[in-house]
């Protein structure tokens, strides 16, 4: 008789792998479930796309799908399982300039200010709706390592993509493809050359957090994040060297501004 797999019904995710529901389901016979965030800043949204004409203080719009996942998750797995989770907020964009001029006039500080602001709203959002919410932090405040695994992924994937066709075709596609996103972020038209480096910046961040998530968190959880080209990157064996995949439920959503 063929074992009944387990299913789920989330909100806002609209498939989930055979792997990752596999592993998810390991982790529920095991009797303890690690589930971790990665979610954006509170970038203003408008007629039912973002805009990043500001960034608020408040819960992210992506942050308060991720509270719906966690929760219709948890309504659908035995009482008996002990459920952790964490929320992790990206703000790894203090360092830019462009995008600092346009969300804050210039301020890093006040960038990061804001990105504290909504960890806290958020945690507060997660116990409302009895969450069994641990943390919510800043990337570089919850990962210790994060600049050092940050900059090395940066440096790999840019030697990569110099001596492998296919990682120069995929950091082609994505700068042009993602030109509206970038320019929407610096609030100005950006270069071609501008995308490339942001492509690379940004497939950094997801190698580094994937890495800097499994020193914080354990080598045993489940990633929760919104739709991006960049998120295989988390499991990119730049870090992983052959280690069992970080498995990720992904929502549909996205972050661009079309």
């Amino acid at each position: 008789m063929k074992r009944k797999e387990l299913q789920l019904q989330l909100p806002n995710v609209a498939e989930i792998p055979a792997w990752v529901l596999r592993s998810i389901e390991r982790k529920i016979k095991s009797g303890t479930l690690i589930l971790v965030s990665a979610v954006c800043p509170d970038y203003e949204r408008a007629d039912r796309r973002f805009t990043y004409k500001n960034v608020g203080w408040g819960v992210p719009y992506i942050a308060g799908q991720h509270l719906e996942v966690v929760k219709a998750l948890i309504s659908q797995i035995p009482n008996s399982v002990k459920v952790t989770y964490h929320v992790t907020l990206a703000d790894t964009e203090f360092d830019l300039p462009l995008v600092m001029d346009h969300l804050v006039g210039g301020d890093p500080n006040e960038f990061l200010q804001r990105c504290q602001l909504s960890c806290e709203k958020i945690l507060e959002r997660a116990l409302e709706i009895n969450l069994p919410v641990k943390s919510s932090s800043r990337f570089t405040e919850v990962f210790p390592q994060w600049f050092q695994l940050y900059e090395l992924a940066l440096l790999q994937f840019k030697q990569e993509a110099k001596v492998s066709s296919s990682t120069g075709y995929d950091l082609e596609s994505g700068a042009q493809k993602r030109v509206p996103l970038y320019a929407a972020m610096a609030g100005h038209e950006v270069g071609v050359e501008y995308c490339r480096e942001m492509v690379l910046r940004q497939w950094a961040q997801y190698a580094a957090w994937g890495e800097a998530a499994r020193g914080v968190f354990g080598q045993d959880f489940v990633m929760i994040n919104h739709s991006t080209p960049n998120l295989g990157r988390v499991n990119d064996q730049i870090f992983r060297n052959d280690r069992e995949r970080i498995p990720i439920l992904q929502l549909s959503t996205t972050t661009t501004p079309e």
